[in-house]
């Protein structure tokens, strides 16, 4: 039985091989599953090209109906599901995307890079942008309706100067940040590191969020930006993306830590206290975060 109930195992495993069948049913069916699927026998780009139908049925798409999913093939070889999100009540530059998703699961995974992104639909403009800072970007292959292409290809005229290795989405340093008060329990201390971990660049505003389901599990979530602004996910809504796909994905949220940097010119906070509002009766917790 597919551990997830809105998940059917003839109509999205179909394509699978017996042995990777049983081992990805094994993943899903672990407590601690979280959209990294490993340990496959076959071709991890063709396994990927196998499982979208599987990416795409974690789509939460309650504003157009329309659900996409995504699975980036990582320099590990493990694979990493992807899927759009909306929300009812903010604006449409709330919503998540697909291949969005899949490259901030890698992220969050620790991933160093990715060497494909196969999608069930071609990717639009604001995510090819998004892609444009992985530190691979001009050779990042999509795969999308049978085709093949570089990202180089399907953005001809990139706004703004590739990332280089080392200062790109997968592998930017850590920013040096210190509270500016004591951390009171764990749950701020992990806001507070993904804060450290966000990759902000253009504003230097990094910012995290932890959130607590009412059982108990914690997901935490960073700023990832783009050099067009637009593309960039605040940290909250990358939160939500690593709640998504896990067995938590329909628990309440009990707790939400934000941590920011105090001398911020640009801040999510708003926003965030928005969207949550939306989804539970919680008042967001705020830590302030100094630069070193």
């Amino acid at each position: 039985m597919m551990p997830f109930e809105f998940l059917n195992e003839d109509d999205l495993l179909r394509d699978v091989s017996l042995i990777d069948r049983a081992s990805i049913l094994q993943q899903l069916g672990s407590s601690d599953f979280d959209g990294c699927l490993k340990d496959f026998t076959g071709a991890p780009l063709d396994l990927a090209e196998q499982l979208l139908p599987l990416a795409r049925a974690f789509s939460m798409a309650p504003v157009s109906g329309f659900s996409v999913g995504a699975i980036a093939v990582g320099a590990s070889k493990r694979l990493y599901l992807g899927a759009n999100l909306e929300f009812i009540g903010v604006p449409l530059s709330a919503s998540l995307h697909a291949e969005q998703s899949a490259v901030l699961n890698a992220w969050m995974h620790g991933e160093a890079a990715l060497h494909h992104l196969v999608v069930s639909a071609a990717p639009c403009g604001h995510c090819r942008q998004f892609l444009w800072e992985l530190p691979n970007a001009d050779q990042l292959s999509i795969h999308f309706e049978g085709k093949r292409l570089d990202l180089s290809s399907l953005l001809p005229a990139a706004f703004g100067e590739s990332r280089r290795k080392g200062a790109s989405l997968m592998d930017s340093p850590e920013c040096a940040l210190e509270p500016v008060g004591p951390i009171r329990n764990d749950l701020e201390a992990i806001a507070v590191g993904a804060a450290k971990a966000s990759y902000t660049p253009y504003t230097a505003a990094p910012e995290g969020v932890a959130l607590q389901c009412i059982n108990g599990t914690t997901f935490s979530g960073r700023t990832a930006e783009s050099v067009a602004f637009n593309p960039t996910v605040s940290a909250l809504v990358c939160a939500l993306n690593q709640r998504n796909f896990s067995s938590s994905r329909e628990d309440a949220i009990s707790r939400c830590v934000h941590a920011k940097l105090v001398t911020s010119l640009s801040s999510q906070e708003s926003f965030s206290k928005s969207l949550l509002s939306r989804m539970s009766h919680l008042s967001m917790e705020t830590i302030l975060m100094e630069a070193l």
